[in-house]
């Protein structure tokens, strides 16, 4: 015989409940695996999904795009080329040799020689003028529109509001796929559709991630293993700038000391030394960010392997971070995925810092004082695209990052006397946006000018 139960919930627990799987939601859809920086992967996604609805020899290749996708594009190393770049040469790998169902690996099956039939094909194609880049305004931060001419087909693929956000695709004229109406008022309206960010604070998340089920966290192991994986290989190899093995080199002869700062950054700038030049290893992204993915997951995890925590400790600083990422992105509204300012260095360093004063418990006060002096600090610090000075970039915010932290764990922070920091998180990260908004738009558009000027758009 069954027994009913009769289960009374209060609405204060109701509302834990149902907060927990908003957390975990959030966490499920914006931390995301991508091979290489997602704007190259963007560029090869674009391409591979044109080509699924183009077979036929290859006739011209046309892409334009926002301010930020087309720089972002330009310096950083295309997975699986050696440290080769461009929208070029991510485009077309993506036509001739990428997979559309990996989404963003798409670039994880390319060889070498695929690589050299590409560039013979670009060679060929920028002498005959068959091959363009150029840059879209206004548009959304990102927006990317790309089409393939065959001998058989025209085919035209966009994305916009996420580097993997195919929303249109067209083929000899007919609709295929969303909407051109759809397209048009993005351009116009410049407005991105994200999930709900209202239950995202500093003392949310850190009542969550104590209090939640370790199961709850089982992507952010995932997150950690793909991180830890992808930072050893910028360890062991010479990418880009070598900003950790820099410091690794130094350690060694005595010039800087072994101490935990200088093992955070270490260990997490290798991170973006591997992405930014090239590393064949994945990243889980954050916010459509292979560099804030990093930074918020292995700065915590760097820490806590120093001071010996256990790994259930680790994973919920680490998903602490993730999440105050994830919230001071989304703070930034149409900025959260793309922004005129570095968030690899004036963001994503203050939410990685947090997790590690998370593993110190360090109180939400304390975590709020970090924040907000960490974002003051780097705040106007302009994305000028992706590339190898990115990690040498985010290895000088992530420092002052963690001396915010040891400067709040004594009850010193900035305060609203202070340039456009805020007494509080939110106004402060309200202020960095409304900074973008009036004063950095145009950003993207002077570095296009900029690279055009030196030759060096491709």
């Amino acid at each position: 015989m069954a027994i009913a139960v009769e289960i009374n919930i209060s609405e204060s627990e109701g509302r834990i409940i149902m907060e927990k799987n908003q957390f975990v939601k959030i966490l499920e859809t914006e931390l995301i695996p991508a091979l290489g920086c997602t704007e190259p992967v963007a560029f090869a996604l674009n391409g591979a999904t044109a080509r699924k609805y183009a077979p036929g020899k290859i006739k011209r290749i046309t892409m334009v795009g926002s301010g930020l996708m087309v720089i972002g594009v330009q310096s950083v190393g295309i997975p699986n080329t050696g440290g080769k770049r461009g929208g070029f040469l991510s485009t077309v790998l993506g036509i001739t040799a990428g997979c559309v169902d990996l989404d963003m690996e798409v670039l994880n099956n390319v060889t070498e020689a695929d690589v050299k039939a590409a560039e013979e094909l670009i060679e060929k194609f920028i002498a005959e003028k068959r091959i363009s880049i150029d840059m879209v305004s206004p548009a959304p931060s990102i927006y990317l529109k790309t089409t393939l001419e065959t001998d058989q087909h025209t085919v035209t693929v966009s994305m916009w509001s996420e580097h993997n956000g195919i929303k249109y695709i067209e083929k000899d004229g007919k609709v295929l796929f969303g909407s051109r109406e759809e397209e048009t008022a993005a351009l116009e309206a410049e407005k991105k559709h994200h999930l709900d960010s209202s239950f995202l604070s500093v003392k949310s998340i850190y009542d969550f991630c104590t209090n939640c089920e370790i199961s709850d966290l089982t992507h952010i192991k995932k997150a950690m293993k793909l991180t830890k994986v992808l930072c050893k290989d910028g360890i062991d190899n010479p990418f880009g700038l070598q900003v950790a093995r820099t410091i690794k080199e130094n350690i060694e002869k005595g010039v800087i000391a072994n101490d935990e700062i200088e093992y955070i950054c270490m260990w997490t700038i290798a991170g973006l030394d591997a992405r930014m030049g090239g590393s064949d290893y994945p990243a889980m992204s954050n916010t459509g960010s292979g560099n804030q993915g990093i930074l918020s997951s292995m700065a915590p995890m760097a820490a806590g392997e120093y001071l010996n925590c256990s790994e259930e400790e680790i994973m919920r600083a680490v998903a602490f971070s993730n999440l105050m990422n994830i919230y001071l992105d989304y703070k930034s509204n149409e900025y959260a995925h793309l922004s005129p300012m570095c968030y690899c260095c004036g963001v994503a360093t203050a939410a990685a810092a947090s997790g590690v004063a998370y593993l110190h418990g360090c109180t939400v006060e304390q975590i709020s004082d970090t924040v907000r002096s960490s974002l003051g600090n780097m705040a106007g610090a302009i994305c000028d695209g992706a590339k190898p000075s990115c990690a040498y970039r985010s290895y000088t915010g992530l420092v002052g990052a963690l001396h915010a932290m040891l400067m709040a764990e004594k009850g010193l922070s900035s305060s609203s006397i202070e340039g456009i920091v805020n007494d509080t998180v939110e106004g402060t990260i309200e202020n960095i946006y409304q900074l973008q908004k009036q004063c950095m738009s145009s950003t993207d558009e002077f570095v296009c000018r900029v690279k055009k000027m030196q030759g060096t758009l491709c």
